[in-house]
């Protein structure tokens, strides 16, 4: 562990020769040795630097043994159809036509939908206490594309006790409270973006897509979602809030020159731009968290008036697209 760590662990910011170099030595070492088991801090070493895990194949192997997910391991079998939520899964997979992989034929895209609504239900299922919410189907997805479905549905059983176990309540409270992170974590940094965004009254629910889902629901190259996806599975829950930081770090430019009014703050916020230096605000990203860890950002001022109306759990991805003009409607 300590020789992959010293290698690959690095915190300053490379050229692009030492990029390559690592890419390279990175695909040496785990052709070598994925497939004879890694120790959970080789797997976070590797997946938080440059390319992360670099292929599916290697995820295959490396995201269940970062979950703590053992070879036999499934979700108890249960019937879908008396799932509490059933209806509203149902209406989500049927809508996700837009992260299916272009070229698939329809037979294959229903049999991918069938999958997907059984990894969703069965892992859900598993405890009484676990609520759907829009955007569940998104995370789901991306893991039932690359472990396929018996193994995507234990990952995510194990993401609902840690990861996503927030974000799986009967309403958006917990959410909301990671979400207020966001703005004082830019404050550290850059004062007047901060005050900007809260002056603006646009407060945190444009990155509820973002955080919920992983990025899944807003990122269309599925190569990027699942680069994501290699850090935060190796992460702390928080990750997604420091990331989200670190994204209006970069956009402060582009942010600060829209009128200081909610309506065109929040859409400049949630539209991301379809190109980003990933790799650099996953940097950024965990250079924030080794600066302000989750109890220090906790004890952060949270200045933003938030306006949290009852949001229904089968309406995520909509109010976060749209939450600007629902308050306007109101």
């Amino acid at each position: 562990s300590s020789g992959i760590n010293a290698e690959y662990g690095g915190k300053r910011r490379r050229s692009e020769n030492d990029t390559r170099d690592i890419r390279r030595e990175k695909e040496h070492f785990l052709a070598q040795n994925a497939k004879s088991g890694l120790t959970r801090e080789q797997i976070r070493s590797l997946a938080l630097t440059d390319g992360g895990l670099l292929s599916n194949d290697y995820r295959r192997l490396l995201w269940p043994a970062a979950l703590g997910i053992g070879a036999t391991d499934s979700v108890t079998e249960c019937d879908i159809t008396s799932f509490q939520d059933f209806t509203q899964v149902c209406l989500d997979v049927h809508r996700c036509n837009s992260r299916i992989r272009p070229g698939t034929p329809p037979h294959k895209v229903v049999a991918l939908k069938n999958r997907l609504k059984n990894v969703i239900i069965k892992s859900l299922a598993e405890k009484p206490a676990r609520h759907y919410y829009q955007g569940y189907h998104d995370v789901s997805l991306t893991l039932l594309y690359v472990l396929g479905e018996r193994l995507a549905g234990v990952g995510m059983s194990r993401l609902c006790e840690s990861h996503l176990s927030p974000h799986i309540r009967e309403n958006l409270e917990e959410t909301s409270q990671l979400m207020a992170y966001i703005i004082p974590l830019v404050s550290q940094k850059c004062p007047e973006l901060a005050e900007f965004i809260v002056n603006s009254d646009a407060g945190t629910m444009f990155s509820l897509s973002w955080i919920i889902t992983w990025f899944a629901y807003v990122i269309r190259d599925e190569a990027i979602t699942y680069r994501l996806y290699d850090v935060f599975i190796v992460s702390d829950p928080l990750l997604p809030v420091y990331l989200s930081a670190a994204i209006l770090l970069h956009r402060r430019n582009t942010i600060m020159k829209v009128e200081c009014e909610l309506s065109a703050v929040h859409h400049c916020l949630h539209t991301l731009p379809p190109s980003l230096p990933w790799e650099a605000l996953i940097q950024t990203a965990l250079e924030l968290f080794a600066e302000f860890p989750p109890p220090v950002v906790k004890t952060l001022p949270v200045k933003q008036r938030e306006i949290i109306l009852q949001v229904p759990r089968s309406s995520y991805l909509d109010w976060s697209r749209d939450w600007a003009s629902n308050l306007i409607s109101l």
